[in-house]
């Protein structure tokens, strides 16, 4: 089988990119507790009564909990990491909220608690 060129560029790219995360992980002291993994119970993950923003936003704030059991990472941090507005991560925070699967401590900086039924062991 003969390999295209767009092939080629796929597969140079991917491997650039797989190095560039690497390099973040090990430099990042949000994924050095997990080696760069974020675990994520299942109830969450398969809860149905998330939209997919909502899933994105809950795992990027347990992604810096790591072991914690609070995070304080600001609405633009967490709308970067999921590719949408800080005002649309401000709505679905709200709503994750009201459903009860964060609590939000409103004072300089927001905080971020998972209740006692979602925390991660």
């Amino acid at each position: 089988m003969k390999m295209k060129f767009n092939d080629f560029w796929l597969i140079k790219n991917n491997t650039a990119a797989n190095t560039y995360m690497d390099e973040v992980a090990k430099e990042s002291n949000f994924t050095g507790c997990h080696k760069g993994y974020t675990i994520l119970p299942h109830k969450i993950h398969r809860c149905y009564g998330l939209n997919v923003y909502e899933k994105l936003i809950l795992v990027d704030i347990i992604a810096y909990m790591s072991d914690k059991s609070q995070c304080y990472p600001t609405m633009e941090m967490i709308a970067r990491n999921v590719g949408c507005s800080s005002k649309t991560v401000e709505r679905h925070i709200e709503s994750l909220a009201e459903k009860k699967l964060i609590l939000v401590s409103q004072s300089k900086n927001n905080t971020y608690y998972l209740p006692n039924y979602l925390q991660l062991e």
